[in-house]
């Protein structure tokens, strides 16, 4: 099996605004691992993911971008972030947008798989919607 994806085309199709921290679209969507896009819309708070590693490739835009207590980094358009299951991570501060990133999730990430440090933060919004593409 294999797939073509017009990731310009995709992006473009993200809105302007949301009521959501991301928004984001299955490319793949094996047991094995799971492929997306996602653009961020809000700093997103501290969490970590019990079921898979994550691997973060940022298309466009620069955030600030946390790993467990180590002060944010800068992440740029063009640069990678990888890291296993259970690392606390975050974004404190969108520096440039849109920013969207495309990421693999080995095995498959549950959508649901979004564990916040302090659960207070998951009633701030939710976390994700999903892109309807045309």
């Amino acid at each position: 099996m294999f797939n073509f994806f017009d990731i310009d085309k995709i992006i473009d199709q993200f809105p302007d605004e949301a009521d959501s921290t991301i928004v984001d679209v299955y490319l793949t969507d094996e047991l094995s691992a799971s492929s997306r896009l996602f653009r961020v819309y809000y700093p997103i708070p501290r969490h970590y993911h019990e079921t898979c590693e994550e691997h973060l490739y940022l298309l466009t835009g620069k955030v600030a971008f946390s790993i467990e207590d180590e002060a944010p980094r800068i992440l740029a358009a063009g640069q990678l972030v990888t890291f296993e299951r259970n690392t606390i991570h975050a974004i404190t501060e969108i520096l440039d947008s849109p920013a969207v990133f495309f990421t693999v999730d080995a095995p498959r990430r549950v959508p649901t798989d979004v564990v916040y440090v302090n659960p207070d933060d998951a009633k701030i919004r939710p976390f994700v919607t999903h892109l309807k593409t045309s």
